[in-house]
């Protein structure tokens, strides 16, 4: 057994050193106040803690997590690896928020997710399709608007359903697919944030190549982008993409597409959250191994 004496201003930064230096699984054996300082005593099992650390590694490598991240986390805990690493918060809804990235990323059904959450909870949100490249985009938030009474506005044909005066509230902003390796695009971008003085989430596939999401994140960044919603996490194995574009760019973690179905709504991105997923396939390799060698 490994034993080591650790000091620090709180308990809170004195659990955090220990679980950085001896992982997760390190046991407080003794706490005392020391003047305004916390000190405790922590002992591991070093075999424990090798493990742990290696199914770390593990994961890092399996997720195809950028080498330069990977190399920075592999002697951190997973939860002080993430909490240190990025930034999370959800959607403040005080200003118009649109919904950006490329095409076929999945920024209607994250609109339809998000305006399905607010109605649930008692708000009406005002849904504005603006996409008038891709076919049906209208029909399917048109139809999603009846069904939940909400406000919709579809900028192309001119459209507005539901109340003659749209109420004050949420208000959803559908954009077209847009190419983030086009500069008059990015440009029309940024005019279209800054025009409504609104807040830009950019949606991104979660299973994209690690180095073209963080090209992507960081043009659109560029672009007026502050938020990050990865999509079709249900049908992806691995999260270096997702980990690349928040690494690359300081896109804040919002939301996460766990699902295709529009009653799922999007699950809130957490420090923990996060953790989980990236261990998740080592967890299910040992369940598996165990499960044989029984």
């Amino acid at each position: 057994m490994r034993v080591k004496l650790i000091r620090a201003a709180s308990m809170r930064l004195a659990l955090a050193e220990a679980h950085r230096l001896m992982g997760p699984e390190a046991l407080i054996l003794e706490s005392r106040k020391v003047g305004g300082d916390v000190e405790i005593s922590v002992a591991a099992d070093p075999e424990e803690t090798l493990d742990h650390r290696e199914q770390w590694r593990d994961a890092l490598a399996f997720h195809n997590v950028p080498t330069q991240l990977a190399a920075r986390w592999t002697n951190k805990t997973p939860e002080a690896a993430v909490s240190d690493s990025f930034r999370f918060g959800r959607v403040d809804f005080t200003r118009p928020l649109l919904l950006v990235g490329p095409p076929g990323a999945g920024k209607t059904m994250a609109t339809v997710k998000l305006a399905t959450r607010l109605v649930l909870d008692g708000i009406r949100p005002t849904v504005i399709n603006a996409d008038q490249n891709r076919a049906g985009a209208s029909a399917q938030l048109s139809a999603l608007c009846r069904i939940l009474r909400a406000d919709f506005i579809d900028t192309a044909a001119k459209v507005t359903t539901r109340r003659r005066r749209v109420r004050r509230g949420p208000t959803l902003i559908d954009l077209p697919g847009m190419d983030p390796f086009d500069d008059k695009e990015m440009a029309t971008l940024r005019t279209m944030i800054e025009s409504v003085s609104g807040v830009a989430a950019l949606v991104l596939p979660a299973g994209l190549d690690a180095h073209d999401s963080a090209e992507i994140a960081q043009r659109f960044h560029a672009a007026g982008a502050s938020m990050l919603i990865p999509t079709r996490l249900d049908m992806t194995r691995r999260l270096g993409g997702m980990i690349a574009a928040a690494d690359a760019a300081p896109l804040v973690f919002s939301h996460a597409g766990t699902s295709g179905r529009v009653t799922d709504g999007l699950e809130p991105i957490t420090p923990q959250f996060l953790t989980r997923r990236l261990l998740d396939h080592n967890q299910k390799n040992q369940k598996e191994m165990t499960a044989h060698a029984a």
